[in-house]
């Protein structure tokens, strides 16, 4: 597929900032990446590092004080001039028609997204009344079939449940079929496998990429845990105190990270068969306050390559490698150069 066809959401030096009595949070500072039609995009760091945010300021669905105060969010659709989210009021019609019906998110805790008050099948078919012109009756019909596409068993019957009469993973079925139910080009999980036991993580995280062969769309898969990005993902984006530090592509990041924030989450992962005399290899400290970020490079201070009188001076810009990979450190200076070079 053409590269510049193929393009499905470019997201340029986004800025979400949350203004506090106690000072400006920067949630997000200068976020780039892009997300390629049919595509899976892991987006990995610790908490606090802006996953979320990114991904609520996609929607448009950053609550006061936060709001998206910088960059651009474009969103092509096929034939079509892009569109800048980042512009839209949050509350056009505009903005809703794309929420939910082009872009759809699956939410961490499902409990905490549904409502305990409503069925199933009555939130399911809010959606689809929302986006669709069809009757309540087709789209009670779409919601029974979503939920069966998803693996609930009888669905027919499961359609007049309430949230808290489910499990924790069918729960989670039912957010992922209300989230593919008008059949979005972007489906962004954050987190979908949270508080859900091994098992039915891996059931879930099967579920999505079947119906995302069936469905065509892209996922954009927020996760902490990089065994499930190496296994399902194509592209990963790293995320370090609200700035992208490096995308690549999985076997690249996995084989040849670039940034030292990547190389040290790849040093902290537990590896089978190691001695259990080896210890971790954790990463030092903490992720820095947003309130107070640190000057320079956001991550000099836990960097074992940090280089004293430039990486708490100068704040590292994005670098295009000639391979499409990008990364944002001063060890790379100019495209191309290789980890020590001027």
């Amino acid at each position: 597929m053409n590269k510049q066809t193929d393009l499905l959401l470019e997201v340029k030096a986004l800025r979400t900032h949350f203004l506090m009595d106690e000072g400006t949070v920067k949630a997000v500072e200068g976020a780039d990446f892009t997300v390629r039609r049919g595509q899976t995009v892991g987006v990995v760091g610790e908490s606090g590092c802006g996953k979320s945010v990114t991904a609520f300021s996609i929607l448009q669905l950053v609550e006061k004080p936060g709001r998206i105060v910088g960059g651009e969010i474009l969103w092509y659709r096929q034939g079509q001039a892009p569109v800048d989210l980042a512009r839209l009021n949050p509350r056009g019609a505009e903005m809703r028609a794309i929420r939910g019906a082009e872009i759809a998110m699956i939410f961490q805790e499902p409990m905490v997204s549904l409502s305990p008050v409503h069925t199933i099948g009555a939130q399911i078919s809010e959606v689809i009344l929302l986006h669709q012109r069809c009757t309540k009756e087709e789209a009670r019909r779409l919601s029974t079939e979503m939920l069966g596409k998803v693996g609930i068993p009888h669905p027919e019957q499961r359609v007049d449940t309430y949230p808290f009469q489910l499990s924790g993973g069918m729960r989670q079925r039912a957010m992922i079929a209300m989230a593919l139910s008008c059949n979005p080009s972007l489906l962004i999980a954050d987190e979908p496998t949270t508080a859900l036991d091994v098992t039915t993580q891996a059931q879930i995280m099967e579920l999505m990429l079947s119906l995302q062969h069936e469905f065509g769309m892209a996922i954009m898969l927020i996760t902490h845990n990089l065994g499930v990005v190496a296994e399902t993902c194509q592209q990963v984006i790293v995320m370090y105190l609200g700035e992208i530090v490096e995308q690549s592509p999985v076997d690249a990041l996995f084989h040849d990270p670039l940034h030292p924030y990547t190389e040290a989450l790849l040093r902290s992962i537990p590896v089978l068969g190691r001695s259990k005399a080896g210890k971790l290899d954790p990463i030092k400290g903490a992720v820095p306050d947003p309130y107070n970020r640190p000057p320079g490079c956001a991550f000099h201070p836990r960097c074992a390559k940090a280089m004293a009188g430039r990486c708490e001076v100068e704040r590292p810009e994005l670098v295009y490698l000639p391979d499409g990979r990008t990364v944002r450190c001063l060890l790379y200076p100019r495209a191309g150069a290789k980890i020590g070079e001027a």
